[in-house]
């Protein structure tokens, strides 16, 4: 009972208000002013909104991919890692072409995970959870950015096959939920 205790104490994010700071946006998935990263008001998760990441097949390989460098702000004396990340879109894939989102976050120096996720012959939304089986959190003492990777790819002869993180009516978002940890004193 008491160790369960105290890893409850330790996914609890840390006293004050978080910020996140985008540090860097690169890719063609994410061309400059289309995409907006914001912090929830728990501090549990941060959104990652993209208005224009979009790949088209016509009939041949094609991808796109898009690369956020983050810092969070927060109290001294807790670190995080990614605990889960829920990535939302829309695939219009015809009998002949697949599609594939494939996904990495990383701090610098330490493990980077990876997920990887393919549709076949669909129109429609997709929604993919992708939970870790370890929880990589990033260091204590030094704090380092987060590299968050996405890309998006079609597949084979199907023309008029899409894949898109985002909507025409409406902005879809990956939802990156947060593993807060108090560092040992």
């Amino acid at each position: 009972m008491l160790a369960v205790v105290a890893l409850l104490a330790s996914l609890v994010p840390p006293p004050g208000p978080v910020a996140i700071e985008v540090t860097s946006v690169a890719g063609t998935g994410c061309p400059a002013g289309t995409t907006t990263v914001a912090m929830s008001e728990d501090n549990q998760a941060f959104t990652v909104t993209y208005s224009d990441f979009l790949v088209q097949g016509n009939g041949s390989e094609a991808k796109k991919s898009c690369t956020i460098e983050l810092e969070l702000h927060h109290a001294a004396g807790y670190t995080y890692g990614i605990a889960a990340t829920d990535y939302r879109g829309f695939a219009h894939l015809t009998d002949k072409a697949r599609g594939v989102v494939r996904n990495s976050y990383r701090f610098p120096g330490f493990p980077t995970r990876h997920s990887s996720r393919e549709f076949q012959a669909m129109s429609d939304n997709w929604h993919v959870t992708d939970t870790p089986s370890g929880i990589a959190h990033g260091p204590c003492k030094d704090r380092k950015p987060l590299t968050v990777e996405t890309e998006l790819k079609v597949t084979g002869k199907g023309p008029g096959s899409f894949l898109t993180m985002d909507s025409t009516d409406s902005s879809v978002s990956s939802t990156f939920r947060l593993s807060w940890k108090k560092c040992a004193e």
